[in-house]
């Protein structure tokens, strides 16, 4: 259960940078709605203050029209999106806590902490992506690839580690781990589905989820752009049309030649990803989401330049990933795995397969 009580409770979210991170928060604040809306006396009231509005990747920004979209709407419900020096401020009868994604914010934690007089407010912690199943090394690994020395991704790891060790009080995940079996919070997976928008695809379309990979020097764009055409062409053997679903960060005009899908709206919560023939990527969160909260046939595949980024995935990260997406495979097996996951062509006998985590 989350770390409040039926009384007035002010939250303050920190660290959203996507879409995604909303509906994270969003599910576990229904969860503290439907906790409080059966008190009757004058408390139950729940308070929202959205720090980081404006943030996000390339074109995805986090507005106030997101905000609202997004987070649950209910009488005893408000958000407020400008933070006034006010809402750092404590009061009897006022429950506060942290709500931060990925981590906890520790720069808001202190600020409540003082302006508290040095009652601690209660964290909870949603997920940020597959990086929330990461270590102090996968953590470390990650800050050197955003550019970062390594002297300053170390301490930058550090510090975020021992914060969420040291604070965290409530892990308000996706996926909970039970002895060597993981299962989808069926809370969280409602929302998901619950924010779903935007139009059905066209049968037999092939969504490839891309990655900035040459952007973060992990692949020169020419043999990214070559490992896309290679895709390409084991779809058109399958009878599926390859269409490329780009990472908000990325520049899209890097894709010229490529059937190109953009919206501002995430993989997870867009239809005309989520029903998909098949939705084709590499290790990443939206694949993995995909396929385990929405059903959505998927096929990972890799490539040489990758083997370091999968060496690089913490043991918990790699039992996930397994738990709910196929082995990876190497562009020549695309063509192997398209084929038991996608449904014939026309004419041809044979049902599709069954969706499922």
């Amino acid at each position: 259960m989350p770390p409040v009580t039926p009384s007035s409770t002010r939250v303050v979210l920190s660290g959203v940078r996507s879409v995604t991170h909303l509906v994270y928060a969003a599910s576990w604040l229904r969860d503290v709605v439907a906790a409080v809306e059966g008190d009757t006396g004058p408390g139950g009231a729940v308070e929202v203050v959205v720090l980081d509005v404006g943030s996000g990747f390339g074109r995805a920004t986090v507005g106030e029209a997101e905000v609202r979209a997004y987070l649950p709407r209910h009488p005893r419900l408000t958000v407020t999106t400008t933070p006034e020096d006010e809402h750092w401020r404590t009061s009897k009868g006022l429950d506060r806590v942290l709500l931060s994604v990925g981590v906890p914010g520790t720069r808001a934690w202190a600020r409540l902490f003082v302006r508290g007089r040095g009652r601690r407010p209660g964290v909870v912690v949603v997920d940020e992506g597959i990086g929330s199943f990461g270590n102090l090394r996968s953590r470390r690994q990650a800050y050197r690839r955003q550019g970062g020395s390594a002297a300053r991704a170390a301490v930058r790891a550090t510090v975020v580690s021992v914060g969420g060790w040291v604070l965290t009080e409530v892990h308000w995940s996706l996926y909970e781990r039970t002895g060597t079996a993981w299962r989808v919070r069926e809370e969280v997976a409602t929302e998901f589905r619950r924010a779903l928008s935007g139009p059905v695809p066209e049968a037999d379309q092939a969504i490839y989820l891309t990655q900035p990979w040459p952007d973060l020097g992990v692949m020169s764009e020419s043999a990214y752009l070559d490992h896309l055409r290679s895709v390409r062409d084991e779809c058109a053997a399958v009878g599926v049309r390859l269409v490329l679903r780009p990472h908000p960060s990325e520049d899209v005009s890097r894709y010229s030649g490529f059937e190109v899908l953009t919206s501002s709206v995430p993989a997870e919560l867009a239809r005309e990803v989520v029903d998909a023939a098949v939705v084709i990527g590499s290790n990443s969160t939206a694949l993995l989401n995909l396929a385990a909260v929405h059903g959505t046939p998927a096929v990972r595949v890799t490539a040489s330049e990758l083997r370091g980024l999968e060496a690089a995935l913490t043991t918990r990260q790699r039992a996930l990933l397994d738990a709910f997406l196929p082995p990876a495979v190497d562009v020549d097996g695309v063509g192997a795995a398209l084929r038991q996951v996608v449904r014939p062509p026309r004419g041809e006998a044979g049902p599709r397969p069954a969706r499922g985590g």
